[in-house]
């Protein structure tokens, strides 16, 4: 086989096989009832890959077959890896935390082993191959501080070993710390934010001003105190220059006709409402990730 890696993208593609003799035996057993093309060289039609379990050790294969129903006949036979090559991890794992298991199984290859078989709470089976963490896309996570830390960062955060787990991506912050434009003259959207300023949402503005916010914030100030002189910082993570975007990301945006998918000098991206839910992040993510993954 080549040096890519190999991870099933479901479980329910591997089967399994326990005997009592040697992965030498079993590999000729194997070759034996090919040859046959019998019965005894079916496969289960969903099978794409057969992990050996004997005496002296484990291998893993990769298989094809053809034909109708649910047991079919075995086209092609190719040992992945074998013996001193594979390695059982000996803790059961979430299968559907893709990036972690890809973490783990880099983690416990060496010179010699290449491949790690997983075992899950509901007892399946899976492995990785060449398990190589430069796969797994990188989504950068665009957010802003205080609070600290920002909901979206910690939506994430929170989602990452389960519902996002299974997306194979790792995530990255970008985060605007807004504490940097604090002073007599500046003017936050919000007082939950705590920072050294005044607040629109509970004060009386007046000039001179700078208003750290974006566009919502500048109606706002421009409806209640009209003819106001003022300077404006946006701080918006959909529209504001003071994020360099490089990566796929995700931000959030308090004008929710903005959400969804979006692309900016060429990078794609997607945004959630501020105040998303932890079902809305997950969607929007995985909509991104299919985007991208879909893409020649």
């Amino acid at each position: 086989m080549d040096d890519d890696m190999i991870f099933p993208a479901e479980y329910k593609c591997v089967g399994a096989i326990r005997i009592d003799e040697t992965l030498s035996d079993a590999h000729d057993e194997l070759l034996r009832r090919k040859t046959c093309k019998n019965a005894e060289y079916e496969m289960y039609f969903l099978s794409e890959y057969l992990l050996i379990f004997a005496s002296d050790g484990c291998a893993v294969y990769g298989v094809a077959s053809e034909g109708e129903g649910l047991f079919r006949t075995v086209t092609s036979l190719t040992r992945i890896a074998s013996g001193d090559e594979v390695v059982r991890y000996d803790k059961l794992v979430n299968m559907h935390n893709r990036t972690e298991l890809v973490k783990t199984a880099h983690r416990c290859c060496t010179d010699a082993v290449n491949t790690v078989i997983f075992k899950s709470v509901d007892q399946h089976l899976t492995f990785v191959h060449r398990p190589n963490p430069g796969d797994l896309l990188e989504i950068d996570v665009l957010d802003v501080i205080p609070p600290i830390p920002g909901w979206l960062t910690y939506m994430v955060r929170q989602l990452s070993d389960c519902l996002l787990g299974e997306l194979g991506v790792v995530f990255t912050e970008n985060i605007l710390d807004i504490r940097q434009f604090e002073s007599e003259d500046a003017v936050f959207p919000c007082f939950t934010s705590g920072l050294n300023g005044r607040y629109l949402d509970s004060e009386e503005i007046t000039a001179p001003a700078t208003l750290i916010g974006c566009d919502i914030s500048k109606m706002i100030l421009e409806e209640r105190f009209p003819g106001i002189d003022y300077k404006f910082t946006n701080i918006c993570s959909r529209t504001s220059n003071l994020y360099q975007i490089t990566k796929p990301f995700i931000a959030r945006c308090c004008q929710s006709e903005r959400s969804g998918l979006v692309e900016i000098n060429g990078i794609d991206g997607v945004v959630v409402h501020w105040a998303a839910s932890g079902y809305e992040v997950a969607d929007a993510l995985r909509a991104l990730v299919q985007k991208i993954r879909q893409r020649p």
